[in-house]
């Protein structure tokens, strides 16, 4: 791949995050399920720290469009209009899991809408950044037809993103299921879901060191080591019982909707761990 140029006439780089609450930041100093107002995630997470490395302040028009809770439909459908509409040089593109976890799971639909989303993208000659998950049965206590199922469907996902990047040298991977510290603790917020700060410092710099392999000049990354000490066991269980639990009690009793799940297995998890 020719070395990239992303740089508008006015010297300005145009960059859009699309995606779930991974994108949108969260576990980056805001937890799953902790009271926030408006705004809470702005300038957290791995896309904002990305967009602050790829040019001197005031020359990024950076947009985050992605929601906490958002499928890859929902990226699809309302998501990527914006983007377009915005114009952007680079694009990110991170979603599925929480299609992942729904009880109506449907691997063919989540594999046209990545592919549609990001060839779309494509279309308008705007390079994407995304990644292949990791397993999050990995660190989760869950039981074992629950954890093979959920490794399955993270099968699919990732194999959606291979299609959507299949001889597009335009579409960048990150393999985030082979990082090295997938599996430590440290890497993830309390809920053992979602990145913690360091996670997501992780993160921007993995897509920082696919920028540059194409040769992108991209400035230096907050170190990953300089963040607040992750939360331990004690702080876990504690999230477990005062906010884990009753949000599943929760969704347990909320009126469900096409909820017919294929596998009746996976039904208890649902969308428990809803990004």
């Amino acid at each position: 791949m020719r070395p990239l140029r992303l740089v508008r006439l006015d010297g300005a780089l145009g960059f859009v995050a699309l995606g779930d609450s991974l994108t949108a930041g969260l576990g980056d100093g805001v937890s799953m399920g902790r009271d926030r107002g408006p705004g809470a995630l702005a300038g957290r997470g791995f896309a904002a720290l990305l967009a602050a490395a790829l040019a001197p302040p005031g020359l990024v028009h950076y947009e985050n469009l992605a929601r906490t809770g958002a499928t890859a439909r929902d990226v699809r459908v309302r998501q990527l209009p914006v983007a377009l509409a915005l114009r952007p040089m680079l694009a990110c593109v991170v979603a599925g899991m929480n299609d992942v976890f729904k009880p109506t799971f449907d691997p063919l639909r989540l594999r046209q809408d990545m592919v549609w989303s990001i060839g779309r993208l494509r279309t308008d000659g705007i390079v994407v950044l995304t990644a292949r998950l990791p397993d999050p049965g990995g660190l989760l206590p869950l039981p074992g037809p629950i954890e093979r199922l959920l490794a399955e469907r993270v099968g699919h996902l990732n194999a959606a993103v291979d299609a959507a990047a299949a001889r597009d040298d335009g579409v960048l991977v990150v393999d985030l299921g082979r990082h090295p510290a997938v599996r430590r603790r440290s890497t993830f917020d309390v809920d053992l879901v979602h990145p913690g700060p360091h996670g997501h410092r992780l993160i921007a710099g993995a897509f920082a060191e696919k920028l540059r392999e194409t040769g992108m000049a991209v400035g230096e990354l907050p170190d990953p080591r300089h963040v607040p000490p992750p939360p331990g066991t004690a702080d876990h269980l504690r999230w477990v019982a005062t906010i884990g639990i009753p949000w599943l009690l929760g969704r347990a009793h909320a009126p469900r909707r096409d909820l017919r799940p294929r596998n009746h297995g996976f039904r208890r998890l649902g969308t428990a761990f809803g990004r």
